[in-house]
Protein backbone atom coordinates (compact mmCIF):
# COMPACT_ATOMS: atom_id res chain seq x y z
CA UNK A 1 0.00 0.00 0.00
CA UNK A 2 1.57 3.47 -1.19
CA UNK A 3 1.70 6.21 1.23
CA UNK A 4 -1.38 8.10 -0.10
CA UNK A 5 -3.78 4.65 -0.06
CA UNK A 6 -6.55 5.79 1.90
CA UNK A 7 -7.56 3.10 4.17
CA UNK A 8 -11.28 1.41 5.12
CA UNK A 9 -11.89 0.37 8.62
CA UNK A 10 -10.66 -3.27 9.23
CA UNK A 11 -9.64 -5.70 12.17
CA UNK A 12 -6.63 -6.22 14.21
CA UNK A 13 -3.27 -5.50 12.44
CA UNK A 14 -4.14 -3.07 10.19
CA UNK A 15 -1.09 -0.60 8.94
CA UNK A 16 -1.45 2.27 8.50
CA UNK A 17 0.50 4.52 5.84
CA UNK A 18 -0.36 8.37 4.97
CA UNK A 19 0.48 11.49 5.95
CA UNK A 20 -2.36 11.90 8.42
CA UNK A 21 -1.73 8.99 10.24
CA UNK A 22 -3.88 10.40 13.19
CA UNK A 23 -6.75 11.07 11.17
CA UNK A 24 -7.18 7.57 9.75
CA UNK A 25 -6.71 6.18 13.38
CA UNK A 26 -9.67 8.06 14.39
CA UNK A 27 -11.49 7.10 11.61
CA UNK A 28 -11.39 3.37 12.60
CA UNK A 29 -11.68 3.65 15.74
CA UNK A 30 -14.90 5.60 14.91
CA UNK A 31 -15.63 2.73 12.88
CA UNK A 32 -15.41 0.54 15.61
CA UNK A 33 -18.19 2.79 17.66
CA UNK A 34 -20.34 2.51 14.40
CA UNK A 35 -20.25 -1.19 14.50
CA UNK A 36 -20.88 -1.43 18.09
CA UNK A 37 -17.19 -2.88 18.69
CA UNK A 38 -16.98 -0.71 20.75
CA UNK A 39 -20.16 0.79 23.29
CA UNK A 40 -20.30 3.55 24.88
CA UNK A 41 -18.75 3.02 28.45
CA UNK A 42 -16.83 0.92 27.18
CA UNK A 43 -12.95 1.56 27.92
CA UNK A 44 -9.92 1.65 25.26
CA UNK A 45 -7.50 -0.50 25.29
CA UNK A 46 -4.17 -0.04 26.08
CA UNK A 47 -2.23 2.28 24.35
CA UNK A 48 0.83 -0.90 23.52
CA UNK A 49 -2.41 -2.49 22.19
CA UNK A 50 -4.19 0.05 20.16
CA UNK A 51 -0.76 1.27 18.78
CA UNK A 52 0.39 -2.64 17.77
CA UNK A 53 -3.56 -2.92 16.17
CA UNK A 54 -3.24 -0.11 14.38
CA UNK A 55 0.30 -0.08 13.14
CA UNK A 56 1.28 3.19 13.88
CA UNK A 57 3.59 4.66 16.67
CA UNK A 58 2.24 5.92 20.37
CA UNK A 59 2.51 9.68 19.37
CA UNK A 60 0.21 9.35 16.64
CA UNK A 61 -2.22 7.45 18.72
CA UNK A 62 -2.51 10.06 21.54
CA UNK A 63 -2.90 12.59 18.86
CA UNK A 64 -5.94 10.87 17.47
CA UNK A 65 -7.24 9.92 20.86
CA UNK A 66 -6.91 13.66 21.81
CA UNK A 67 -9.05 14.65 18.81
CA UNK A 68 -11.37 12.04 19.47
CA UNK A 69 -11.56 14.29 23.17
CA UNK A 70 -12.02 16.92 21.63
CA UNK A 71 -14.73 16.17 19.20
CA UNK A 72 -16.40 14.50 22.50
CA UNK A 73 -16.61 11.05 21.38
CA UNK A 74 -13.84 10.00 23.73
CA UNK A 75 -13.24 11.30 27.92
CA UNK A 76 -10.99 10.13 30.53
CA UNK A 77 -12.07 8.96 33.65
CA UNK A 78 -10.22 9.27 36.89
CA UNK A 79 -9.40 5.52 38.06
CA UNK A 80 -11.15 4.10 34.76
CA UNK A 81 -9.00 5.30 31.84
CA UNK A 82 -10.00 6.35 28.37
CA UNK A 83 -14.01 5.57 27.41
CA UNK A 84 -16.54 5.80 24.66
CA UNK A 85 -19.16 8.77 25.57
CA UNK A 86 -22.62 8.28 25.07
CA UNK A 87 -23.44 10.16 21.87
CA UNK A 88 -26.49 11.62 23.61
CA UNK A 89 -23.99 13.75 25.69
CA UNK A 90 -21.83 14.88 23.44
CA UNK A 91 -22.04 18.81 22.48
CA UNK A 92 -19.90 18.66 19.04
CA UNK A 93 -21.73 17.41 15.50
CA UNK A 94 -19.48 14.89 13.53
CA UNK A 95 -20.39 13.57 10.18
CA UNK A 96 -18.74 10.29 10.86
CA UNK A 97 -21.90 9.78 13.44
CA UNK A 98 -23.83 9.37 10.46
CA UNK A 99 -21.03 7.95 7.61
CA UNK A 100 -18.61 5.44 8.47
CA UNK A 101 -16.74 6.91 5.30
CA UNK A 102 -17.80 9.44 2.63
CA UNK A 103 -18.10 8.19 -0.56
CA UNK A 104 -18.87 9.94 -3.80
CA UNK A 105 -22.59 9.54 -3.82
CA UNK A 106 -22.82 11.14 -0.51
CA UNK A 107 -21.25 14.29 -1.84
CA UNK A 108 -24.32 14.87 -2.90
CA UNK A 109 -26.04 14.98 0.44
CA UNK A 110 -23.18 17.60 1.53
CA UNK A 111 -24.16 19.63 -1.37
CA UNK A 112 -27.84 19.07 -0.75
CA UNK A 113 -27.56 20.71 2.64
CA UNK A 114 -25.57 23.42 1.53
CA UNK A 115 -28.30 24.61 -0.81
CA UNK A 116 -30.78 24.37 1.68
CA UNK A 117 -28.49 26.86 4.05
CA UNK A 118 -27.48 28.83 1.87
CA UNK A 119 -30.14 30.04 0.34
CA UNK A 120 -32.05 30.67 3.84
CA UNK A 121 -28.53 32.51 4.08
CA UNK A 122 -29.53 34.33 1.52
CA UNK A 123 -33.27 34.82 2.95
CA UNK A 124 -31.99 36.36 6.44
CA UNK A 125 -29.32 38.55 4.42
CA UNK A 126 -32.31 39.90 2.12
CA UNK A 127 -33.94 41.21 5.40
CA UNK A 128 -31.09 42.05 8.00
CA UNK A 129 -28.35 43.35 5.73
CA UNK A 130 -26.33 46.67 5.95
CA UNK A 131 -25.13 48.40 3.58
CA UNK A 132 -21.79 47.24 4.60
CA UNK A 133 -23.08 43.82 3.72
CA UNK A 134 -24.19 44.95 0.34
CA UNK A 135 -20.65 46.54 0.05
CA UNK A 136 -18.88 43.60 0.42
CA UNK A 137 -21.18 41.32 -1.41
CA UNK A 138 -21.32 43.45 -4.43
CA UNK A 139 -17.46 43.96 -4.28
CA UNK A 140 -16.94 40.31 -4.59
CA UNK A 141 -19.60 40.09 -7.30
CA UNK A 142 -17.43 42.19 -9.03
CA UNK A 143 -14.37 40.27 -8.39
CA UNK A 144 -15.94 37.54 -9.80
CA UNK A 145 -16.95 38.98 -13.19
CA UNK A 146 -13.54 40.26 -13.41
CA UNK A 147 -12.07 36.70 -13.48
CA UNK A 148 -14.94 35.70 -15.64
CA UNK A 149 -13.27 38.13 -18.34
CA UNK A 150 -9.86 36.98 -17.62
CA UNK A 151 -10.94 33.18 -17.72
CA UNK A 152 -10.13 32.71 -14.47
CA UNK A 153 -11.50 30.67 -11.87
CA UNK A 154 -11.80 33.21 -8.99
CA UNK A 155 -11.47 30.49 -6.32
CA UNK A 156 -11.01 33.39 -3.89
CA UNK A 157 -13.75 35.62 -4.95
CA UNK A 158 -16.28 32.72 -4.76
CA UNK A 159 -15.06 32.19 -1.24
CA UNK A 160 -15.64 35.91 -0.58
CA UNK A 161 -19.36 36.25 -2.12
CA UNK A 162 -19.94 33.62 -0.23
CA UNK A 163 -19.06 34.45 3.07
CA UNK A 164 -20.19 38.31 2.80
CA UNK A 165 -23.77 36.41 2.04
CA UNK A 166 -23.44 34.10 5.23
CA UNK A 167 -22.52 37.08 7.07
CA UNK A 168 -24.93 39.62 5.65
CA UNK A 169 -27.35 37.07 7.91
CA UNK A 170 -26.42 38.06 11.19
CA UNK A 171 -26.72 34.90 12.54
CA UNK A 172 -23.51 33.43 13.74
CA UNK A 173 -24.42 29.76 14.08
CA UNK A 174 -25.59 29.98 10.89
CA UNK A 175 -22.22 31.89 9.37
CA UNK A 176 -19.73 29.66 11.48
CA UNK A 177 -21.41 26.38 9.67
CA UNK A 178 -21.52 27.28 6.45
CA UNK A 179 -17.35 27.93 6.74
CA UNK A 180 -17.06 24.52 8.16
CA UNK A 181 -19.46 23.06 4.83
CA UNK A 182 -17.92 25.23 2.43
CA UNK A 183 -14.33 23.85 3.55
CA UNK A 184 -15.61 20.91 3.59
CA UNK A 185 -16.90 21.02 -0.29
CA UNK A 186 -14.35 23.14 -1.34
CA UNK A 187 -12.79 20.36 -3.80
CA UNK A 188 -15.87 19.87 -5.60
CA UNK A 189 -16.26 23.76 -5.43
CA UNK A 190 -13.32 24.15 -7.54
CA UNK A 191 -14.04 21.32 -9.63
CA UNK A 192 -17.25 23.07 -10.51
CA UNK A 193 -15.99 26.17 -11.50
CA UNK A 194 -13.63 24.27 -13.28
CA UNK A 195 -16.29 22.77 -15.49
CA UNK A 196 -17.91 26.05 -15.84
CA UNK A 197 -14.90 28.00 -17.07
CA UNK A 198 -15.37 25.27 -19.68
CA UNK A 199 -17.66 27.11 -21.50
CA UNK A 200 -17.56 30.68 -21.87
CA UNK A 201 -21.44 30.58 -22.34
CA UNK A 202 -21.64 28.32 -18.95
CA UNK A 203 -19.96 30.96 -16.80
CA UNK A 204 -21.93 33.98 -18.28
CA UNK A 205 -25.10 32.51 -17.29
CA UNK A 206 -23.45 31.40 -13.51
CA UNK A 207 -23.07 35.27 -13.41
CA UNK A 208 -26.49 36.36 -14.44
CA UNK A 209 -27.32 33.60 -11.33
CA UNK A 210 -25.38 35.18 -9.04
CA UNK A 211 -26.30 39.17 -10.38
CA UNK A 212 -29.56 38.22 -9.62
CA UNK A 213 -29.25 36.31 -6.02
CA UNK A 214 -27.74 39.99 -5.43
CA UNK A 215 -30.35 42.12 -7.08
CA UNK A 216 -33.00 40.19 -4.60
CA UNK A 217 -30.71 40.53 -1.72
CA UNK A 218 -30.23 43.77 -2.28
CA UNK A 219 -34.23 44.41 -3.04
CA UNK A 220 -35.15 43.17 0.64
CA UNK A 221 -37.26 40.38 -0.97
CA UNK A 222 -35.86 37.09 1.09
CA UNK A 223 -38.35 34.60 -0.45
CA UNK A 224 -37.08 35.50 -4.12
CA UNK A 225 -33.26 35.72 -2.73
CA UNK A 226 -33.26 31.79 -1.34
CA UNK A 227 -35.35 30.69 -4.55
CA UNK A 228 -32.47 32.74 -6.66
CA UNK A 229 -29.70 30.81 -4.67
CA UNK A 230 -31.32 27.07 -4.29
CA UNK A 231 -32.09 26.96 -8.17
CA UNK A 232 -28.80 28.04 -8.80
CA UNK A 233 -26.95 25.38 -6.50
CA UNK A 234 -29.48 23.16 -8.03
CA UNK A 235 -27.91 24.11 -11.85
CA UNK A 236 -24.58 23.86 -9.99
CA UNK A 237 -25.11 20.39 -9.31
CA UNK A 238 -26.29 19.63 -12.49
CA UNK A 239 -24.02 21.78 -14.14
CA UNK A 240 -21.66 18.86 -12.84
CA UNK A 241 -23.44 16.00 -13.72
CA UNK A 242 -24.79 15.51 -9.90
CA UNK A 243 -28.40 15.87 -8.48
CA UNK A 244 -29.66 17.52 -5.67
CA UNK A 245 -33.31 18.23 -4.42
CA UNK A 246 -34.99 15.05 -6.61
CA UNK A 247 -36.69 12.44 -4.86
CA UNK A 248 -33.83 10.15 -6.51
Amino acid sequence: MSDNTRITPAGINVHVKSERLSSQVCRLILSDIQKSTLKPGDRLASEAELSQKYGVSRSILREAIASLKEDDVLESRQGIGIIIKNPNERQAFRFSDVFDSISVDDIDYFYEMRAILESAAAGLAAIRHTQEDMDAISEALADMEKAVQNNSLGNASHTRYNAAIAKASHNPVLIGFLEFLRNRLQNLAKELRIQTMISPHRAETVIREHQYIVQCIEEGNAEKAQGAVMVHLINAAHRSGRKIMTDH
